[in-house]
């Protein structure tokens, strides 16, 4: 499980429900943050707390982000030739997001 923090104009696209409060990560990579870009085409822009590394999401469509940040992740990763072990223990944790 992981936490994204969103912007207001972000969670207003994807309605989402918003957690109380934010739970630990079970990743070492830890909790994310993200905002909506209305570029063409519209993104979002997710920048991992501990890391800073940047992953950009299609917006559309948009109830579906949430789920499809690993996938995107993935594909940075292994771009990045992160080690598949590594990355697949994160993937693997981040099933479940808590958006806040």
């Amino acid at each position: 499980m992981y936490t994204l923090h969103c912007t207001k104009k972000l969670l207003d696209r994807i309605r989402q429900p918003v957690a109380p409060v934010a739970a630990e990560p079970d990743t070492k990579l830890g909790n994310w943050y993200a905002t909506a870009l209305f570029w063409k085409p519209q993104v979002v822009l997710a920048v991992n707390e501990r890391s800073l590394l940047p992953v950009f999401v299609p917006l559309a469509p948009a109830s579906s982000v949430i789920q499809r940040l690993p996938g995107e992740l993935a594909d940075v990763l292994r771009r990045q030739e992160v080690p598949g072990a590594f990355s697949d223990n994160q993937l693997s944790k981040m099933n479940e997001a808590v958006c806040l």
